[in-house]
């Protein structure tokens, strides 16, 4: 009954306690009500079993699911209007960042404006108006030219098709006017930074950035989660609800069966004490024939000829009594075996009932310790059986934006160092030859190399995380499906074999006893056969009952024969000796006595094997119901949803 658990929500706690270090508790959630275990769970004996409210269980289990139907809907709705606003705001017209070209030819314009430079050349030469440097220029040239670059780079700006990064500007600014790293010994990197800001000022003012999506796909990844979450416990609930389910009808289709049972047995039961008491009475109402036909005998004494012979009969008759009452005995001693031999094909019932709900229930645990301590915490991370692993990874990584972010600062570093860096190594190439490091690949090769070692490391983690997901499947290392299964529980198999393999195949537990169990395999069913063949000896019993129960019939023919003799015989005596014979009223009367006894005793000889015929036929039947009944079909207990790979086709 554990079996729940394989397909619930799961939650549990251990306390250890110094005054006992084997005292635990745990909570068992079914579908968010801590009520439906306990109630499922309450006791394990029948009375508590026949006792379990399914109604208020499968309405608490309804009114759950269709909650969580309601919640599954709610955030569908608002992560798709999440997915539209963020593809909205992606979709929106995105200015151009202005390129080398673009600014060299602002730079080139602001610095050759009156009263600034006169030219790059002149800047370049002067440091950009380091002192000490010739030609000498205006003292305020770095004002001149920042003032001057701002018409310059207006009409460029205001339409919002082009804008500057200040960090790329100053990169190219400080390359072409080959400014240098100290801006104490060059000017051009403070010119460049001036330029930057101004160009800054103005691209703000017009230009269209990426909008930010980051908080709407924050939202939409929790709401996600939430969706994610929501959908475990409906379909965690779902399969509570199947599991729940199928193991109500086989408790009520295993009740209806020993219900029937009890009622073929008590039925036989009955018929064999009614025919054992019969059989009692006949032996008293014999008894009595016997001591009439000694009473006869007496009455006979003074009789002589015909009388004498009648005597003689009647002597033979009690010999003949006495026989049948030997065999009547014996008729009752088959039944009292008969009795004992059902008693304990009902006991041997029971306890393979016993057995295999205690072998489905150990199982069904089993599954249950799995689900808790491997299939749940797989849950918990968000792995699932309904997920898709690849609706979180790319199966295009080149074309996403973390791809194009990552190859736009690749570019950056590999035009600095094989441009600005690589001419300012050239020129202490003589004193240290730092060219090295700056020998780089094709950028495209670069670029095309960390696409593809990303993309094998995605289907690496995807595959990885697929196996670890088809743990999830009780059936996982097995050929069985939940067909197969059910074919083979209906076959006599008790249920949850087949889930326990895939974890447990290897140990000794299984190897050694659980196999058994399995049809056409296990040595468990060739006892059940066993037994069949057992109760074959018990037939041939009941025929050596049925055989003896004819020799009662032939014996009580010839007695009634031998006893219509006799009575003739006096009939004559007491015709020829009337005069003489003493007591022939008496006599008249025990004889009219004794023929009223043979005719009860005939009578109660059919009702006798009439009985004995009934009883016989429903004991066959109740030996049958034990032979088929673990081959018979159940709706299932549980089937433990969710179990590793393993070679068991023992």
């Amino acid at each position: 009954m554990f079996s729940i658990a394989t397909a619930a929500r799961i939650k549990t706690e251990v306390h250890r306690k110094l005054s006992d270090p084997q005292d635990t508790v745990a909570s068992v959630t079914v579908c968010e009500d801590d009520a439906i275990w306990d109630k499922i769970m309450a006791s394990p004996d029948v009375g508590s079993i026949r006792a379990i409210p399914w109604k208020d269980i499968s309405e608490s289990i309804i009114n759950y699911l269709e909650n969580e139907g309601v919640i599954i809907s709610s955030l569908e709705e608002e992560i798709q209007k999440l997915d539209d606003e963020i593809k909205k705001k992606k979709a929106a017209s995105v200015s151009q960042m202005l390129n080398d070209d673009q600014i060299q030819k602002l730079i080139t314009e602001s610095l050759s404006a009156e009263g600034s430079y006169g030219s790059v050349e002149t800047a370049k030469v002067t440091a950009c108006g380091k002192p000490g440097k010739k030609p000498k220029v205006p003292f305020d040239s770095m004002e001149v030219a920042s003032e001057s670059i701002v018409p310059l780079a207006r009409p460029l700006l205001s339409t919002g098709e082009f804008k500057s990064s200040k960090g790329i500007f100053i990169g190219v600014c400080k390359a072409f006017l080959e400014a240098g790293d100290d801006e104490l010994a060059n000017y051009c990197g403070e010119v460049c930074s001036e330029l930057a800001e101004v160009v800054q000022g103005v691209s703000d003012q017009h230009s269209n950035n990426v909008k930010s999506t980051a908080l709407l796909e924050k939202t939409r990844a929790k709401k996600n989660q939430a969706l994610m979450e929501a959908k475990k416990s409906q379909g965690q609930c779902q399969q509570s609800k199947e599991n729940i389910e199928g193991f109500q009808k086989y408790l009520e289709s295993l009740d209806a069966e020993i219900a029937q049972r009890h009622k073929v047995v008590r039925n036989a039961e009955a018929e064999l004490d009614s025919a054992q008491w019969a059989l009692h009475t006949l032996q008293e109402k014999l008894e009595m024939q016997q001591q009439l036909v000694s009473d006869a005998k007496e009455l006979l004494k003074g009789s002589k000829g015909v009388a004498q012979e009648a005597a003689e009969a009647l002597e033979t008759v009690t010999k003949d009594e006495n026989q049948f009452i030997e065999q009547v005995g014996r008729a009752k001693d088959l039944v009292s075996q008969l009795r004992e031999e059902l008693s304990n094909m009902k006991k041997a019932s029971e306890a393979i009932l016993g057995i295999k709900k205690y072998v489905s229930a150990t199982m069904l645990k089993m599954g249950y310790y799995v689900d808790v301590a491997v299939r749940e915490p797989v849950r918990e991370i968000g792995l699932v059986e309904e997920t898709n692993v690849w609706d979180y990874f790319s199966e295009g990584v080149a074309t996403e934006q973390c791809s194009t972010d990552f190859k736009t600062q690749l570019t950056d570093f590999h035009e600095y160092c094989t441009g600005p860096a690589m001419a300012a190594f050239e020129k202490v190439k003589k004193y240290v030859d730092l060219t090295p490091i700056c020998k780089l690949e094709e950028e495209s090769n670069i670029a095309a190399e960390e696409d593809t070692a990303v993309q094998t490391r995605i289907s690496l983690l995807t595959k990885d995380l697929e196996q670890v997901q088809s743990w999830l499947d009780p059936f996982k290392g097995t050929k069985m499906t939940t067909e197969k299964e059910r074919t083979k529980i209906e076959l006599g198999e008790p249920e949850g074999l087949r889930q326990v393999m895939g974890v447990y195949g290897n140990i000794n537990f299984y190897t050694g006893y659980l196999k058994e169990w399995k049809v056409e395999k296990g040595k468990f069913h060739e006892l059940l056969k066993l037994l069949t063949n057992k109760t074959g000896t018990l037939q041939a019993d009941l025929k050596k009952g049925e055989d003896m129960m004819k020799q009662l019939k032939d014996a009580l023919t010839e007695v009634s024969q031998a006893r219509e003799q006799a009575k003739q015989k006096l009939d004559v005596a007491l015709a020829d000796e009337q005069a003489a014979l003493e007591g022939k009223e008496e006599m008249e009367k025990a004889m009219a006595s004794l023929n009223t006894q043979v005719e009860e005793t005939k009578n109660m000889l059919i009702d006798l094997e009439e009985a004995l015929k009934q009883a016989l036929r429903l004991y066959k039947d109740a030996r049958t119901k034990l032979v088929t009944e673990h081959a018979a079909g159940k709706d299932g207990i549980f089937a433990l949803g969710q179990m590793h790979e393993k070679m068991l086709n023992d």
